[in-house]
């Protein structure tokens, strides 16, 4: 008897678990699947207790007033308007509400949004937004750049990404330390040289892989050796340039150059250069040493103001997780020219010490990317201690303050420690198109040895690119 009772209470429980079950999927009333033909990228769809929107990104050729889209709800729910029915989207802003009824009878509405712009690339995938930055945000991955930098052969792969416009519509590509070689098509690298800067052209702006100029030159070896080499310096491993942001003035380029040096096993910073190339052929022509002395690398950033004045900023680390961003400036646009910093008594031309540098922010910034649009200026950065989130300020002048900070896009939480570090978060105002900010953020393992011979490891030391929209 008591067995038997046992049995009748389990088969209550188990039938009540299963009624309240099906009662609860009654009550469901969820858009699952929204798709409009001809839409770029992916549909996002947020669901939570005070949220129930879909955005997608249509072609700005659509035909708003007349919207057929393909939609999935719960099952047994319905949606008003139903999926293929016609809708004129136009009337509120690109944006309509559909109402989901679930079998039970309950409602719920969902605000559907959609944004137009040209499909100028291939590919632009939409990154559902979690609640990591703003919601008026539209963030892609940036497929075509992507691939571009997923290179077979020559450069594969490396840091310090920057790139600058030329006039003759070009683009050249400047990196940091960088791999040379080959690469399988199961992304292995092999037989692989390393460089401590690299250089190409990318010709017309175009993403064909036969549109790479290599500017590394070729040693004995056959293979390549590092492009901008410190003057007089024997070993070039002890005494090297990171390369940094360029400009265009006159018909020639300028670029910032960091020069390090290996102490103790350790590469230390000790001047900001200037290394010069003519156009239109990036033909090295000088080198100009010690604008700056020193260990704050002011050749992290480059921003040629409309003032008549090229600023330079650099970041140096207090605290815990902070840093204060300092600048310097030229004048007439000419980084070749006498530099002044900016301290605490006003510009200065004679070199500072680090404590006499006045800080125009102090927040969890790294690398500074400034830039204006519409007489304000923004700062660009990720976050210090390898943070994820890469972030914007903004000001009325090139020199600060910098204030109301915000996040525009949250680097995946797969490229953190302990397998990979990212940083090198760098805007690309070259190949922008409708003045959405192309930022690409590099991701390094921290297993060196990982980069090399087994399937994918040619992905494991490079940059990735994603595209900002609605970021001011």
């Amino acid at each position: 008897m008591r067995l038997l009772l046992c049995f009748l209470l389990c088969t209550l429980i188990i039938t009540g678990c299963k009624k309240n079950d099906l009662e609860n999927q009654d009550f469901e009333k969820a858009i699952l699947f929204f798709s409009v033909k001809g839409q770029i990228g992916k549909t996002e769809i947020t669901r939570s207790v005070d949220e129930s929107r879909v955005k997608l990104v249509m072609p700005s050729t659509t035909d708003m007033t007349a919207v057929v889209p393909t939609i999935m709800v719960s099952d047994g729910a319905t949606i008003e308007p139903a999926s293929g029915e016609q809708v004129n989207f136009a009337t509120n802003n690109n944006s309509y509400t559909y109402k989901v009824t679930s079998k039970n009878g309950a409602t719920r509405n969902w605000e559907v949004e959609i944004t137009v712009m040209d499909n100028t690339y291939d590919s632009l995938v939409l990154i559902p937004n979690t609640g990591e930055w703003d919601d008026r945000l539209m963030v892609f991955h940036d497929t075509v750049y992507n691939n571009f930098l997923t290179r077979y052969t020559g450069w594969n792969g490396g840091d310090g990404c920057v790139s600058i416009p030329l006039p003759n519509g070009n683009v050249v590509w400047s990196f940091q330390d960088s791999f040379f070689g080959e690469v399988r098509p199961d992304r292995a690298r092999v037989d692989n040289v390393f460089v401590r800067n690299a250089g190409f052209i990318q010709l017309g702006k175009s993403t064909r892989p036969e549109s790479y100029v290599q500017l590394n030159p070729t040693g004995g070896n056959g293979k390549a050796v590092t492009w901008v080499t410190v003057p007089g310096a024997t070993n070039g491993d002890e005494k090297l340039y990171w390369g940094g942001p360029a400009q265009v003035v006159g018909n020639e380029v300028q670029m910032v150059m960091g020069q390090l040096h290996l102490i103790n096993n350790v590469l230390v910073h000790q001047s900001t250069d200037v290394a010069v190339f003519t156009l239109p052929d990036m033909q090295q022509k000088e080198i100009i040493q010690n604008k700056y002395t020193g260990q704050l690398p002011f050749d992290a950033s480059l921003f040629k103001g409309s003032d008549g004045y090229t600023y330079m900023y650099t970041t140096q680390a207090f605290g815990i997780c902070a840093s204060h961003v300092f600048v310097a400036r030229a004048a007439n646009n000419d980084i070749t020219g006498t530099w002044e910093f900016y301290t605490k008594t006003g510009w200065s031309s004679s070199n500072p010490a680090p404590d006499d540098l006045a800080s125009i922010l102090e927040a969890d910034a790294t690398q500074p990317n400034v830039f204006e649009k519409n007489g304000k200026y923004y700062l660009v950065s990720q976050t210090t201690c390898y943070g994820l989130d890469i972030r914007i300020w903004e000001s009325s002048s090139p020199t600060g303050p910098f204030i109301n900070g915000r996040t525009l896009y949250r680097i995946p939480a797969k490229y953190s420690l302990p397998e990979f570090i990212s940083y090198n978060a760098v805007v690309h105002h070259a190949i922008s198109r409708h003045g959405e900010l192309v930022i690409s953020y590099n991701i390094n393992p921290t297993d060196f040895w990982t980069n090399f011979n087994n399937p994918g490891s040619a992905d494991r030391y490079r940059p990735y690119f994603v595209r900002v929209f609605n970021w001011e």
